[in-house]
Order: C-alpha cells, then structure tokens, then sequence
C-alpha cells in the first residue's frame, strides 16, 4: 500500500510516501496520490472560506468500510472526480502496461461516484456543500473529462 495523506492544519502539505518495500513506486502511482491529496487540500482551503456541512450522523461512503460525515464524503467525491479524469487520460494516452488498470480504476470510480451522488443528495450540506456536490455531479456527468 501507498501511503499518503494532507492535513488541513497543514495548509499546501502534502505527505507522500515514495518507496514501498524496497522499491521507489511507480511515478503513475506517485501521480495519483499527488492529486488526490492536492484536492484535498484545495477543499480544505475551500472549507476555510465556506462551510459545506451541516452537523448530522454518518453516512457510507463507498470508498470505505467505516461510516463518515457527509463532509468526508464530499472530500472523496470532490478527490475522485479529478482521479477519474487522471485515469482517463492514462487509458488514452499512457504506458499499455497501464490500461488494464486504467479501465478497472474507471469502473470502480464510475460506480462509486455513481453511489456517493446518490447519498450526498440526502446528506445534510450547507447551499454552498449543495452547489458544490451538485456542480461536481453535472461537471463528471460530461464524458469526456480532458486531463
């Protein structure tokens, strides 16, 4: 496993491991978790201007295992939208070694963006947490997404 992650009271910091058993990773790898922790952070900067959420229980988020807030949902919606277009472009224009995996983060993103819209539609999100879910939904819905 890859580890990385950002933390909001570090604002821009983006923590990436870049070695996994004896290995330097994949620089495909290293991409995607550069942008997923980049949107992040960029929600969080958002988050400091705007609240996105209101306070409620937890919801499924089909990312994990465990029950969330509605706002770490909307930080997964908010990440994978960009991850999808990222693997896109791998799909298209990457190392064939790639496509297959390509295909399978697509598929996999696809139906869990697909079931994350439908619980957010129910989640307890501020107007500014449901203008955005609802303009990350529209934008994803537009095939294709150009990297």
């Amino acid at each position: 496993k890859i580890v990385s992650f950002s933390d909001n009271a570090v604002p821009g910091a983006l923590f990436v491991s870049v070695v996994q058993g004896n290995r330097i990773i994949d620089p495909f790898d290293l991409a995607d978790s550069l942008i997923h922790e980049h949107r992040h952070q960029k929600l969080y900067l958002l988050e400091r201007r705007f609240v996105m959420t209101e306070p409620g229980g937890l919801v499924i988020s089909p990312w994990r295992e465990d029950l969330r807030p509605a706002s770490g949902l909307l930080h997964a919606v908010f990440v994978f939208v960009e991850l999808r277009r990222f693997w896109e472009y791998v799909q298209e224009n990457g190392p064939e070694r790639l496509r297959k995996r390509a295909i399978n983060q697509l598929a996999d993103t696809e139906r869990n963006l697909t079931d994350a819209y439908e619980t957010l539609r129910s989640c307890p999100l501020t107007p500014a947490g449901r203008a955005l879910a609802s303009l990350l939904e529209r934008e994803a819905a537009q095939q294709p997404l150009a990297a």
